[in-house]
């Protein structure tokens, strides 16, 4: 029985090394609490930064995407290889890095370059012009397709010489000869 009662003593004394080191890691948690909050807001800033980051390259893609560049006729700037295109890219993405609001990036770049760079139109013209000329086509196209579905074929309606007309006439009222009839079977 002795020997259980150290075995339990040792247990005792285990579990009081166990507890104590517990207290000691919290004791260290308490103290680098301070430390911990400051990583937790520092990662908080650094990911608020790197999110305004992507907004700011997504708000540059699309003025890319939307005006048209002035080195590849019939390209956005974001479909033009031209290294031009590059540095005017990257004074986008530096302008609106510096706070620049995209109206106005926009505004600059259609001062400096012409209004040809700006790829959607901006008045009601812009809008309606090919949507109409786009419907007249249509309707034209379709005057065109009904006139000649409605045309009658070739050779249709066209009148026969009476004396043609008599002989078909003839010729279809006349019994076949025996031979003719036989001789296809």
């Amino acid at each position: 029985m002795g020997g259980t009662g150290t075995l339990t003593a040792a247990a005792r004394a285990g579990r009081a090394a166990g507890i104590a080191a517990a207290v000691a890691g919290l004791a260290r948690i308490r103290r680098l609490s301070p430390l911990l909050l400051c990583a937790a807001f520092l990662l908080g800033a650094v990911e608020a930064k790197a999110d305004s980051e992507i907004e700011r390259l997504r708000t540059a893609r699309a003025l890319a995407d939307d005006l048209m560049s002035p080195f590849c006729p019939g390209r956005t700037l974001a479909d033009c290889p031209s290294p031009d295109a590059s540095a005017v890219k990257r004074e986008i993405r530096a302008s609106l890095r510096r706070g620049e609001p995209p109206e106005q990036v926009r505004a600059r770049l259609e001062q400096r370059f012409g209004t040809q760079v700006v790829g959607v139109p901006r008045s009601a013209w812009g809008w309606t012009l090919p949507v109409v000329v786009l419907a007249l086509l249509a309707l034209a196209f379709a005057a065109g397709a009904r006139r000649i579905l409605r045309s009658p074929a070739a050779g249709g309606d066209v009148p026969l010489d009476p004396e043609i007309e008599r002989e078909l006439a003839r010729e279809l009222d006349e019994p076949d000869p025996p031979d003719a009839r036989g001789a296809g079977g």
